[in-house]
């Protein structure tokens, strides 16, 4: 829309996205006293509403900015995630600015989205989403696009406005070339700063400075496709006296189906480091992943000390239909060191490396190309090292999500 009658002032528009999802889940802990794979239920209700308005101010300047206001409603025994509320509060408030043709400015809080998100994500899944706050430089030239950023990480305080955390930057180069008939290659260089007291948190999770580079290749030759994505990790763990030696791969291979469901099915092999104690610190950190869309939707197993061979399998038996089956056998890549889980890590065996198997199924409906429906179901089955102090169970997961883009 104008801004005003002469469109001296540019152009805005305004939009949102409201978002409602109902969770039933047994054995994922959130009961006081308990842990993740012990006898508990639970269910809530997530609200989310995002607004943002854009304004193109000139061809060379540009501002955004985006709010939310995140909700859980539950019983009062339940206690909230932290990624599940926030008050009131801006994910996105920066400025754009054109220096040349190619290459543009960004300043301010602003949400990272790379690649596949294995390593950088906005985490769409959690109601309250990441962002961080710095800047950025975007450089568009023919077949190559390239971010360097440095930034602060900005965690959530669902009661008061949430603050840059300049105890944790993070920073690096993002390069993606598209110059190639059938693939798309990413290069990229990513370092994360935390210098918090190590206090009570598990070692290698506070207090370090580490260095990731990283490899992805994707791509398709005909009905295959194939993706390739890892790379070395490095630095210092200052809070326990070590130096950092760690990395990740993924290697998938698919092939679309000809048939009635336009079935494709990938095979996937996933592999993060553990600590195998032998002077160096060697469990791989994750950085700032979607890792709810990896690994397992029940977010038991993080991209750390894992190993995965899993098999996807999506199909749309009609145009407004989607489904997917994803099956892991998960497996510690050192037995010694434990498998860190996203939001409450169990007691485990340091003998067994035998974390457990999941199976995730959705299925997605979409009533307009702006809203949809959407029904999953998650079970995952614990291995022997997973050992709960009141003896370790399964957690399964139900959950139906709605979503309005307007």
């Amino acid at each position: 829309m104008p801004v005003d009658r002469c469109g001296q002032w540019g152009t805005v528009d305004v939009g949102g996205q409201l978002r409602l999802r109902y969770h039933h889940e047994q054995g994922m802990g959130q009961l006081p006293e308990t842990s993740r794979f012990q006898d508990t239920e639970t269910d809530f209700l997530l609200t989310r509403l995002r607004l943002y308005t854009n304004w193109k101010v000139s061809d060379r300047v540009r501002l955004y900015a985006e709010g939310i206001y995140a909700d859980v409603s539950t019983s009062d025994l339940y206690i909230p995630r932290a990624i599940d509320d926030n008050y009131g509060d801006f994910l996105n408030l920066f400025v754009d600015v054109a220096v040349t043709d190619s290459t543009a400015v960004r300043v301010g809080r602003q949400e990272l989205l790379y690649g596949s998100q294995r390593v950088v994500s906005p985490l769409d899944w959690a109601n309250t989403r990441r962002t961080f706050e710095g800047v950025k430089i975007m450089y568009n030239e023919c077949d190559w696009s390239i971010d360097t950023f440095f930034t602060n990480y900005v965690p959530v305080d669902d009661t008061d406005l949430d603050q840059a955390d300049y105890n944790q930057r993070f920073y690096g180069v993002y390069g993606v070339y598209s110059g190639l008939e059938n693939a798309t290659v990413d290069m990229y260089y990513l370092g994360y700063d935390d210098d918090r007291a190590l206090g009570s948190n598990a070692a290698g999770s506070r207090d370090f400075s580490l260095h990731t580079l990283g490899l992805r290749i994707s791509g398709s030759q005909g009905d295959w496709l194939y993706e390739f994505e890892g790379g070395p990790q490095f630095g210092r763990q200052s809070g326990i006296g070590a130096n950092h030696s760690a990395g990740f791969a993924t290697a998938g291979i698919g092939r679309k189906l000809d048939m009635k469901w336009k079935p494709t099915i990938w095979f996937y092999y996933d592999y993060a480091s553990g600590n195998s104690a032998d002077g160096d610190f060697n469990r791989y950190n994750q950085l700032f992943p979607l890792a709810h869309k990896y690994l397992g939707f029940i977010d038991a197993t993080q991209r750390a000390n894992i190993e995965s061979p899993n098999l996807l399998l999506t199909m749309t038996p009609h145009e407004k239909v989607s489904l997917l089956f994803w099956y892991y056998h998960l497996m510690s890549n050192t037995a010694g060191d434990i498998v860190p889980s996203i939001g409450g890590t169990p007691t485990q065996s340091t003998s067994s490396k035998d974390w457990g198997d999941e199976l995730d199924a959705t299925v997605q409906y979409k009533f307009t190309p702006r809203s949809n429906i959407l029904f999953g179901y998650s079970y995952f089955w614990a291995g022997n090292k997973i050992t709960p102090v009141a003896g370790a169970t399964d957690a399964d997961f139900f959950y139906t999500q709605w979503e309005l883009n307007f």
